[in-house]
């Protein structure tokens, strides 16, 4: 296989860790990337842009998906802060001591 088909592979291997979320392996991903990133000849052979490009497309989807999941985490933990300073305002009032 070539560099640009291993990065392609590689860029659909980091998209179904994100659907799956596990992005506990993703640092892994990131590395065997950089290595592959340093592989690739300079100037790129012809042969070697329809695969990049699909890589960079499928890349370019992960990050949005990627970034879909951290809006959602955020808002999670913002209405977590809001619950918790409801609690702590029925603490106050009931002078209940932690």
């Amino acid at each position: 296989m070539s560099v640009w088909a291993d990065l392609e592979a590689l860029a659909a291997e980091e998209a179904g860790l994100v659907a799956d979320e596990r992005f506990d392996q993703l640092p892994a991903i990131y590395d065997r990337r950089d290595g592959l990133l340093a592989a690739l000849p300079q100037p790129l052979p012809r042969e070697a842009l329809e695969p990049l490009r699909r890589a960079l497309s499928a890349q370019r989807a992960t990050a949005s998906a990627l970034a879909a999941h951290r809006d959602a985490v955020a808002s999670e933990l913002g209405r977590l802060n809001r619950g918790r300073a409801g609690v702590r305002g029925y603490a106050r009032a009931y002078d209940v001591q932690r």
